[in-house]
């Protein structure tokens, strides 16, 4: 088809035709010029860049760039700037998450880099990330301290989250004289103390210390009031549960009786830290505190209409979360997704953190209160396991801004200060919690040990000061100081520990954990079909449970929600979780297991998990179930101590059954039976051998194996047999 050039309707639909053919024309230039030199302009005010484009004649003309940051330049922007011929950019906005982004990945490199270093010298990693972001603090690294702080606050929430998982009735229970009696008194005392020195404001006790035998400025060692000396109390009479749980772990010591006493005063701790996180607002909010002149009676009257609707509303959370969350974590565990499932942990968290904030609560206690409405389902062992790497993360990154928020100036200028409240802190607990334990029953040596090992400030004295320092509780310059106290503290933890270790020393064995908590060597069976059924049933026979003296002797983990609810309903002591994951089994509190028994029906499956169990305890007995003798050999190759092949046992139970029948000698048929086993055994090794020298064989056919006894080698007791 061809249009001429005359004609007035002809002359007409040229002009169109030009008119969309320049703006096409402007666009693509557009679109090249931003694709391709946006991002490349040197980040300098009022700079002008100009390039030609390769489309035409058009340039860029009068870029302005700002603050020495990378631009994102919105598509609306190169719309609006174009001009017939040109583009011109008339305005540009700096990449916010870009100085994050990069704190972030200034952050992963410092934990690749130094974390390692700490864990070689059987340092803790909290330790780590301290230095590491004191480091990189006075290296003014951090670009957007601000925000990388705001993320880093994730990690108290998935603290105060795992902290809620652990609260189930049958640990209360086992730890509630130490938690509740010796946990209560010790913290009461400790934050009663600290604040009585603080008093009267400005001429307390210990302001009178610092500033007569320290020479300290009265400014800066003085307190101002009776909420500020309060908080200060209550913060220093923390302790911490990130150094001292590890350090208890990786000596086997949880399970001892001053193990048991320490990690219920830690439990009663992180309990006790929550009222304050969420009063502490309230109370400031109202404006009540440091008010002169009101009565005890006007200050409840005040604070009652508060009281009653966190009661009212925390309770309506916890009922109406215990039949949701239940309910909603049953759906996806009938999916079968370990994504979704991850994305749901996640999801409960952050999202209980925002509805109590909506509510008016705390989103720490939103965190809490999400642990706890799981710590009674099937599923916490799991969800801890999943967002153990989550919480771990971001609570390293809690820790590094904490160590960045070093005053190091401070420090060196303050020294006397900061060594002389670094001495009172851990000669007060030491005294507070030694002089209270014997009362508990504890020996005088658990007690000496107890109280090094919980004489530092914790992980939750960091939050409670921030909250404080953020209502304008605490001075700056105070708050500082005491998380340089603090922090040292922490730091001092493992040889506090050693030192207490070597003072309470007495050769005497501890006692074992608490009853009804599940040991820590408890038998693990992976899979509850009909095989980890029996498995169960033999293990909670008087035979078994008199090998275990009354401990719980096995723990099971299955999948499918449905079982798992009937099995539970039964009497099993059954979780919902991944046991081929050692990180699952630890947060199970299984430490170290006597034996695990692997009775996945799927092939890959169950290879995979002897595996990956086998590289998690190196020296645990690992019994697995196999198909067949081709399976059987990839099960040892993959690390099996053990392998029962199930066609070998219903084959020589069937000739066993099918001899009687036709009137063998029982003793015959069994030195028959074993000896088929030991051939069977023999070959399935060599299989295995072949395996490990040619893993590319791994995925054989099992069809194609044929497995044929030497009569000749068979014992004498069985030769009649084949006699005609």
């Amino acid at each position: 088809m061809q249009i001429s050039s005359g004609g007035p309707f002809n002359t007409h639909m040229m002009h169109h035709a030009s008119r969309f053919s320049n703006t096409l024309h402007s666009y693509r230039s557009s679109l090249h010029t931003r694709r391709c030199w946006a991002p490349f302009c040197s980040a300098r005010l009022s700079r002008s860049c100009s390039m030609p484009s390769r489309h035409s004649g058009v340039t860029l003309d009068k870029v302005y760039l700002q603050n020495a940051q990378p631009l994102r330049i919105p598509w609306s922007t190169y719309l609006r700037g174009r001009r017939r011929g040109d583009c011109c950019v008339t305005s540009a906005v700096p990449d916010p998450l870009l100085p994050l982004g990069l704190d972030f990945l200034t952050f992963l490199a410092a934990t690749v880099l130094v974390i390692p270093v700490f864990k070689s010298v059987n340092a803790s990693p909290v330790l780590g990330f301290l230095f590491s972001g004191l480091v990189l603090g006075q290296l003014g690294l951090f670009r957007n301290t601000e925000e990388l702080e705001k993320l880093s606050e994730l990690g108290v929430l998935f603290l105060l989250f795992e902290m809620g998982l652990e609260l189930s009735l049958d640990r209360l229970k086992a730890l509630a004289k130490y938690a509740f009696g010796l946990g209560t008194l010790t913290m009461f005392a400790s934050t009663v103390v600290f604040t009585l020195m603080s008093l009267p404001p400005g001429k307390g006790i210990g302001t009178q210390i610092l500033v007569k035998v320290f020479h300290a400025s009265p400014k800066l060692a003085a307190v101002g009031s009776v909420d500020e000396a309060v908080v200060i109390g209550a913060a220093l009479s923390l302790s911490s549960s990130a150094f001292v749980l590890q350090l208890l772990s990786e000596r086997g010591e949880l399970a001892t009786k001053f193990g048991s006493a320490t990690l219920g005063i830690l439990l009663l701790q992180d309990i006790a830290v929550v009222p304050f996180l969420v009063l502490l607002p309230l109370v400031e909010n109202n404006d009540l505190v440091g008010q002169a002149g009101q009565s005890t009676m006007t200050l409840v009257a005040s604070l009652g209409p508060t009281a009653l609707q966190t009661v009212f509303g925390l309770g309506a959370l916890l009922l109406g979360g215990r039949v949701v969350l239940r309910r909603i974590f049953e759906l996806v565990a009938e999916a079968r997704s370990d994504e979704t499932f991850v994305a749901l942990c996640l999801l409960t968290v952050t999202g209980a953190s925002l509805l109590t904030q909506k509510l008016g609560f705390s989103d720490t206690m939103g965190a809490f209160v999400a642990g706890v409405l799981l710590a009674e389902t099937n599923y916490s062992t799991q969800v801890e396991a999943d967002i153990r790497p989550f919480r771990g993360m971001l609570l390293g990154l809690f820790f590094v801004t904490t160590g960045a928020s070093m005053d190091v100036s401070l420090l060196l200028h303050e020294w006397n200060i900061v060594l002389s409240l670094l001495v009172g802190l851990i000669a007060v607990k030491i005294g507070i919690i030694g002089s209270l334990a014997p009362f508990f029953g504890l020996s005088r040596q658990e007690s000496i040990r107890t109280a090094f090992l919980l004489s530092q400030g914790g992980e939750f004295a960091f939050v409670l000061l921030s909250l404080a320092n953020e209502l304008k509780v605490l001075p700056t310059d105070l708050n500082r100081l005491l998380i340089i106290v603090v922090v040292l503290s922490m730091a001092l933890t493992p040889f506090l520990a050693e030192a207490g270790k070597h003072s309470g020393y007495s050769g005497e064995a501890s006692e074992g954990g608490d009853p009804g908590v599940l040991d820590s060597r408890a038998v693990v069976i992976c899979g509850f079909g009909e095989l980890g059924q029996t498995l169960a049933n033999m293990l909670e026979s008087p035979l078994a449970m008199s090998l275990e003296r009354g401990v719980i002797p096995y723990v099971a983990f299955d999948l499918q929600p449905s079982r798992l609810r009937r099995a539970r309903e039964a009497g099993f002591n059954v979780l919902y979780g991944d046991a081929s994951r050692p990180a699952v089994l630890e947060a199970a509190g299984i430490a170290d297991p006597r034996a695990i028994a692997v009775v996945y029906t799927a092939r890959a499956r169950s290879v995979a998990a002897v595996r990956s169990l086998r590289e998690g305890f190196r020296d645990v007995t690992i019994y697995a179930r196999a198909l067949d003798s081709l399976h059987a050999a990839e099960l040892k190759a993959a690390g099996a101590s053990t392998v029962i092949t199930a066609n070998t046992e219903v084959a020589t139970e069937m000739g066993s059954q099918l001899l009687f029948g036709l009137g063998a000698n029982a003793n015959g048929v069994r030195v028959l039976v074993n000896e088929l086993r030991k051939q069977v055994d023999t070959r399935v090794g060599e299989l295995a051998d072949d395996l490990v020298a040619e893993p590319q064989h791994a995925s054989g056919d099992p069809d194609g194996l044929i497995f044929k006894v030497d009569q000749k080698l068979l014992p004498p007791a069985v030769r009649p047999l084949a006699a005609p």
